[in-house]
């Protein structure tokens, strides 16, 4: 295992494609940072370049490594598919985490006065969640790219599925945030003023298929970055004062990593046991 990391970490910081990467990291902290100084806006669409990047980069890594047949060669070496698999996963997160690590810093530098008025419960316990939910997308990105041998298809296979779970992680998030009643018109001292009426709404998604709705949106990892965004939003802007987080903050902060964990957990399980099932020619 230790002679295939090594050889891994060489074979990562001697492709040019690691330094692309790195210099695109950079310029997407850079960016983002500057974006949430200036405008006080976030954007998840940075939350997306960031996994794409990722899912170019193992694809197309991992892809050579099928292409030469150097993942054929190591098995005749006598190295088994399990240490394979755990050495290039390793690997993967490893290299995709520092990958990450620079653009937050450089976005860290950007905003210290946001990162200075959050409460240190939501910032820490956003920023593990946030690892975490990176993690989770690496996981399913190594686990498609090791059950797939062509570079080609390889690199299709995992765009789609970093744009499939952002498309149905926001179709599953409008659902549950359509309101229960309809909101209706009062004229108050000759103010008009919205308030929740009483007519139930016939779209609101109610127990038990709810939780359902929410389990799913949860596992896919753009669904968590939406929740931790929606929590950090408010104090993106300097003027807001916040003194405590709700109780249904406090409950997601505490549960969303759980959700991490079970995806990593699976989709490791379902790569490492596929790979050591598939054929290598």
């Amino acid at each position: 295992m230790s002679k295939l990391l090594r050889a891994g970490f060489r074979r990562y910081f001697k492709s040019l494609l690691f330094w692309l990467a790195l210099v695109a990291s950079v310029v997407l902290g850079i960016i983002s940072g500057f974006r949430v100084k200036e405008d006080a806006v976030f954007d998840d669409v940075f939350t997306v370049v960031g996994f794409i990047l990722y899912a170019i980069l193992l694809s197309l890594m991992i892809g050579r490594e099928f292409g030469d047949r150097v993942i054929k060669n190591k098995i005749i070496s006598g190295h088994t598919k399990g240490s394979i698999f755990v050495s290039e996963y390793i690997l993967s997160v490893a290299v995709c985490l520092l990958l990450c690590s620079v653009s937050a810093l450089i976005f860290a530098l950007f905003n210290l006065d946001l990162f200075g008025r959050m409460l240190p419960e939501l910032l820490v316990k956003s920023i593990v969640g946030y690892f975490l939910l990176i993690v989770s997308m690496i996981t399913a990105t190594v686990s498609v790219c090791m059950l797939t041998s062509n570079r080609a298809v390889m690199a299709i296979a995992v765009l789609v599925l970093i744009l499939a779970t952002f498309m149905i992680s926001y179709e599953l998030d409008d659902r549950l945030e359509r309101p229960e009643y309809y909101m209706q018109l009062e004229v108050v001292d000759g103010i008009h003023t919205l308030v929740q009426g009483t007519e139930k709404n016939p779209n609101y998604i109610d127990r038990p298929l709810r939780d359902v709705y929410n389990f799913f949106k949860r596992i896919i990892p753009h669904g968590q970055a939406i929740d931790y965004l929606r929590m950090v939003y408010p104090w993106l802007e300097p003027i807001n004062i916040i003194l405590s987080l709700t109780e249904e903050e406090t409950g997601l902060l505490n549960i969303l990593p759980l959700y991490s964990i079970g995806t990593i957990c699976a989709s490791f399980a379902l790569g490492y046991i596929g790979f050591r099932k598939k054929g290598i020619k």
